[in-house]
């Protein structure tokens, strides 16, 4: 027996050092170092599988793919049944597809993968790696049932929960999503895309302030995210924190210029500002200053012009009032609400003549609006049109049989069209409709 053999290590050759070195190094990320370090070994033994398949491994860790892969098919050519360059090939094929776009390597990856568990069943790492390759293929239940599998094999196998988080997110298991965002950020507290990902969870289930806290993570972490800023505006908009929703946004909108989708959540929180001090604080001037800022964003923007016809209709100014709501039929020539408000304004101007035709055209554009019926009704009694007031009043009866108010103001144009026999009918029938419970 020689001194190796006594020693027991037969095999041992003098890449050996050099591989446990690079290997060393690989755990402390220094890849390009490694390199150098698994290139001295394989210039002492360039039939050392192990060197190769180390210098595969750096490679994998600078994402040159490339190179990654001709280091692992060295490596097999060398040891083709070596278990772990099989699945690290299959990592470096995948990085490939999603470089190039090309789904043929995924599928090559799974086939690599495959072999990896022909010959160890049991390999945690090779059920790794195909979950991985069907994730990035889209197979999104596969990858999940793959990842499963190697964690009931081996309890402390890194369990990839950033990607189980977003999977139920997906699925609407909000609740399951933020238990795996968890997971994953105790092991990578750090990782924006974790962050992001537990924020739009807790989104979901209305916890806007703790979801705020981890867009704020995740924005420290990456600072020209947009979409964090985005969703963060969107958290502070629904908790009613509107300047701090347009301070995200306004920088969302810095991080990402090329957007315009940022000016319309700006403009809609203006908006929103000017609907509370209109209809909840009756703050009418201020409301007008809020929506002026939508519509410098967003010109067309109906909404708002109806909400400031509102306003200014709440401040006695029916000239003003009545721009707005002409601006909202210019926009949305069958939008019943503003013809609706015109006619009333129109009304209560004496311009009895144009207030039947907004009337008119209210009704037009919604058959069902029996407001517009009613009011148009009584304005037509009393301008003498009774026969046609009794059928629009008609027409509301139709629709709301019920309607004690309808069947009173029929009666009473019946008893103006001089029917007093039909006219005490209708009343009777309104009185019983109003005793009603």
């Amino acid at each position: 027996m020689g001194i190796r053999d006594w020693l027991g290590g037969s095999d041992a050759t003098p890449a050996d050092g050099y591989c446990q070195k690079g290997e060393n190094q690989l755990a402390k990320e220094k890849f390009e170092a490694a390199i150098q370090t698994f290139n001295r070994g394989l210039e002492l033994d360039r039939g050392n599988s192990k060197c190769w398949n180390g210098m595969g491994k750096a490679f994998l860790g600078l994402e040159r793919y490339d190179r990654a892969d001709e280091c692992f098919t060295r490596a097999l050519e060398i040891e083709p049944e070596y278990v772990e360059a099989i699945t690290n090939r299959a990592k470096a094929l995948r990085g490939l597809a999603k470089k190039t776009q090309d789904a043929l390597k995924c599928l090559e990856a799974i086939e690599l993968c495959n072999r990896a568990l022909v010959l160890h069943p049991e390999y945690p790492a090779a059920y790794h790696e195909k979950g991985m390759a069907l994730w990035t293929l889209g197979k999104r239940d596969e990858a999940v049932d793959f990842f499963d599998k190697a964690k009931k094999i081996d309890p402390s196998y890194s369990y990839p929960w950033d990607l189980k988080g977003r999977y139920l997110y997906d699925l609407r298991k909000y609740h399951e999503s933020i238990e795996a965002y968890d997971h994953a950020i105790k092991v990578r507290p750090q990782d924006p895309d974790i962050l992001y990902g537990m924020g739009r969870s807790l989104m979901k289930i209305g916890a806007y302030q703790h979801a705020i806290s981890y867009f704020k993570r995740c924005i420290k972490e990456r600072p020209d995210f947009a979409p964090a800023w985005l969703l963060t505006g969107n958290a502070y908009k629904i908790l009613h924190r509107y300047d701090e929703a347009i301070e995200a946004y306004e920088t969302a909108m810095e991080r990402d210029p090329g957007s315009t989708k940022y000016r319309k959540n700006i403009a809609d929180v203006y908006f929103v500002m000017g609907n509370q001090a209109l209809y909840k604080e009756g703050k009418y001037q201020e409301a007008i200053q809020y929506l002026d800022q939508t519509l410098k964003i967003i010109p067309r923007h109906i909404n708002a012009w109806f909400s400031k016809g509102v306003a200014y209709r709440k401040l006695g100014a029916y000239r003003n009032a009545t721009t707005c709501f002409l601006r909202v039929v210019e926009i949305d020539q069958n939008n019943s609400h503003a013809y609706y408000e015109m006619a009333q304004l129109l009304e209560r101007g004496d311009n009895l003549e144009e207030a039947v035709r907004c009337y008119l055209e209210a009704i037009r554009s919604d058959p069902s609006h029996t407001d517009a019926m009613y009011k148009l009704g009584n304005l037509l009694i009393d301008v003498g049109e009774y026969k046609s007031a009794i059928q629009y009043f008609d027409q509301i009866i139709d629709k709301k049989p019920d309607s004690s108010v309808a069947w009173y103001a029929k009666g009473k144009a019946l008893q103006k069209n001089g029917q007093d026999r039909d006219a005490e009918r209708c009343f009777e029938r309104a009185g019983k409709l109003a005793a009603t419970p």
